[in-house]
């Protein structure tokens, strides 16, 4: 596990460093990021996060407005003393609010619940493709249309829709509304999330190159717009692909 923390209050970054010990005690907690220059500045570089955890109120200011210039490699649990944020924390990639001061026992039913939507603490091989979404149920003009998942190509993310490409190229509107919890459900061997916006389908994939320095331009079969893989991502993306 690799963890990093948004906490500006010292006391607080030590509690909680304290639970993630003694919840992972092998995990890599990186140094607590205090500031919006620090978020900024620590997701500017090619560094692998499993999980963040993130305060709201910082000393110089509120950190969504950081969260809104970068593309989240990872789920947030949100930890503040304020309840009226969870609104906006729920549109940065939050899976948990907690209110301060909680408890191990709220922090411990916190990660439960990530573990149990993202499944980190076991490799792809241990499910088969039954533990996973197999098809979509889409609402139509007053009928259902069942879509399996071997035909959606895509997944994008846009205004708070959800749209499911298919292999016709066309788009359907989806009921799901956060793509975290949507990626959660999908087998990870078959679909990756190349940036916060974008989940592909490794078989819809023509062929893909340089775009720049850190990021790639991917070609999708019967889709003109050209899907681009941010910076936090693109490395693990080429790891995907050779698995």
């Amino acid at each position: 596990m690799n963890i990093a923390i948004i906490e500006d209050e010292a006391l607080a970054a030590a509690k909680l460093m304290g639970y993630i010990k003694r919840h992972w005690p092998d995990a890599n907690v990186y140094s607590p990021l205090t500031s919006i220059k620090d978020v900024l500045d620590f997701f500017s570089q090619t560094i692998e996060v499993d999980l963040l955890f993130c305060d709201i109120e910082l000393s110089d200011g509120q950190v969504f407005s950081a969260l809104e210039q970068l593309d989240l490699p990872c789920p947030v649990i949100f930890t503040t003393s304020y309840n009226e944020f969870w609104t906006n924390a729920f549109q940065h990639q939050g899976i948990e609010y907690l209110l301060k001061p909680f408890s191990f026992k709220r922090f411990s039913q916190a990660v439960t619940n990530y573990q149990a939507l993202f499944r980190t603490v076991l490799t792809h091989s241990d499910f088969s493709s039954t533990n996973f979404k197999q098809r979509i149920i889409i609402k139509q003009q007053g009928s259902n249309q069942v879509l399996n998942i071997e035909n959606v190509y895509c997944f994008r993310a846009a205004n708070g829709t959800i749209l499911a490409g298919d292999d016709q190229g066309q788009f359907h509107i989806l009921s799901e509304t956060n793509l975290s919890e949507l990626e959660a459900q999908l087998d990870p061997n078959v679909f990756f999330r190349v940036n916060r916006a974008d989940i592909i389908n490794i078989n819809s994939i023509i062929k893909f190159e340089n775009y720049t320095k850190e990021t790639l331009a991917l070609y999708l079969k019967g889709f003109v717009d050209i899907l681009i893989t941010s910076k936090t991502r693109t490395a693990n993306f080429r790891k995907w692909l050779e698995m």
